[in-house]
């Protein structure tokens, strides 16, 4: 049975999820206007700062538009800063477009530096190598984007029966680009009967639970792992996203005791996209205890 190791509580997830949620301006609406030349590099680090005069046309938002195509397929992780004249921190949307301006992200994701911590002001977005993509950004005061490009060199596998095998204590990094229908697969081989600890972290996008990875785990016999926690039953799939980023399973056929011991053999894990709006980089690694 699988028992969640709770890193953040899905109690706290809400919360964050109400804060973020809170309406950030007492404006009208948004009036489209892109600045000339804003853009960020392909690779690397490179910045974006809109000024104060920016970001409002009277009393309208202005919709800022930064285009982007990266010289590599990983992701880009982009870190709104206030660099307000006027301002100590700053809040605003960005939804992530294709070379058309077209949303293909979660239409206005919030964003904002007024609370820590890299999930209120952090998102990242899968991309691919030599394709435009555009963020159309909203801000209430001067705002500094940092765009970091990190290459990822994907090499899951798109089916169960090529699912690549993860070796036990090692990190692998996997990435969905937008517009990646594929399912990512990977398999863990036990030669001996263990209890095992799968840790998973994601950076992804999203300020909702409809957008981010679902993480599966299956028997060795293909069905999705079930068991009985405190006498309820449960089923090993899980959800992370970019305010629920990290998490894990301890995974036994029951509570506690060696004799608990999941068989020798070859189970599965699958990782993908809970929504066409989602993208962006996982991370898994298991151990046994």
């Amino acid at each position: 049975m699988k028992t969640r190791k709770t890193f953040f509580h899905r109690a706290v997830c809400m919360f964050l999820t109400a804060v973020m949620a809170v309406t950030l301006f007492t404006v009208a609406a948004p009036t489209e206007a892109q600045a000339a030349g804003l853009s960020f590099k392909g690779n690397g680090k490179s910045t974006v700062t809109i000024k104060d005069t920016q970001c409002y046309s009277g009393r309208n938002l202005k919709v800022n538009y930064i285009k982007f195509k990266p010289s590599v397929t990983g992701t880009v992780t982009l870190k709104f800063d206030c660099s307000s004249s006027y301002y100590n921190n700053s809040k605003g949307y960005v939804t992530f477009c294709n070379k058309n301006k077209k949303t293909i992200g979660q239409k206005n994701e919030i964003w904002r530096n007024d609370y820590a911590g890299k999930i209120y002001n952090t998102t990242t977005y899968g991309v691919k190598k030599n394709t435009t993509y555009y963020f159309a950004v909203q801000c209430n005061a001067g705002t500094k984007i940092t765009a970091t490009v990190k290459a990822i060199k994907d090499s899951s596998a798109s089916s169960k029966s090529k699912a690549k095998t993860l070796s036990k204590g090692k990190k692998v990094t996997g990435v969905i680009a937008y517009g990646d229908s594929k399912a990512d697969w990977y398999k863990i081989k036990l030669t001996k009967s263990a209890k095992l600890n799968l840790y998973y972290l994601a950076n992804t996008n999203g300020t909702n639970e409809k957008n981010g990875f679902k993480i599966t785990f299956y028997n060795k016999d293909g069905k999705v792992f079930s068991g009985k926690n405190n006498g309820k039953k449960v089923s090993a799939i899980s959800k992370v996203t970019r305010l629920y980023p990290e998490d894990g399973w301890y995974i036994s056929l029951a509570n506690g005791g060696t004799k608990f011991d999941l068989p020798s053999g070859t189970y599965y894990i699958k990782v993908e996209r809970m929504s066409k709006a989602s993208s962006g980089s996982y991370t898994l690694k298991w151990t046994t205890f």
